[in-house]
């Protein structure tokens, strides 16, 4: 049944439609760094706890699983293109934007190479029945915890390389944003005031 598969990752389109909002607040108030991090790490938290599930697992567990990778998929397209698109020079904005849909669009197409070639590469062509079924979850675990493993890397390279706030202030106590005390700031959007 192909509807079924699609209704069971319905809990990954939960954190996608509500977290993008509670993360553009703590953007606000803590910046941009702890938001992009963090929700790069439950990313790659979640892709590993995936890459646990196989046959036996009870879909209420697989759900929970998909859950946490939705829970970081929500605040961090934001904070990563506030990072990019508002972090260079006014200038550089549109370079920073066209960087910005490189970067996604690799990455997608990257990720969708690694866990596609691994369990391919693991399962073998010539299986079929159960046998196959099984090399190939066990293939796709691998796959996931490959992914999993560059996703905690980047982030790691996310969190030491992205400044703390947009340039301009951008934040509370910080003199700008939303036209509170120090004129030109950065409202969590990334749109200078």
């Amino acid at each position: 049944m192909p509807g079924r598969a699609g209704v069971a990752i319905v809990p990954l389109t939960v954190g996608m439609a509500g977290m993008p909002e509670f993360g553009t607040r703590r953007q606000d108030r803590y910046g941009i760094r702890p938001v992009a991090g963090g929700g790069l790490a439950v990313i790659g938290l979640g892709l590993l706890l995936v890459s646990t599930a196989d046959g036996g697992t009870p879909y209420a567990l697989y759900a929970g699983h998909l859950l946490v990778i939705s829970a970081g998929t929500g605040p961090c397209p934001p904070a990563l293109t506030a990072a990019v698109v508002v972090g260079p020079p006014a200038h550089r904005g549109g370079l920073g934007s066209g960087l910005n849909t490189a970067a996604r669009e690799t990455g997608a197409a990257l990720g969708a190479a690694v866990v596609g070639t691994v369990p391919a590469s693991g399962a073998g062509t010539g299986r079929t029945g159960a046998g196959h079924a099984a090399a190939f979850a066990a293939a796709m675990s691998d796959g996931l915890r490959v992914v999993a493993v560059v996703l905690l890397v980047a982030t790691v390279c996310v969190v030491l390389g992205t400044s703390g706030r947009p340039r301009g202030g951008g934040g509370r106590g910080r003199g700008g944003g939303r036209g509170r005390g120090g004129g030109r700031g950065v409202t969590r959007t990334g749109v200078s005031t």
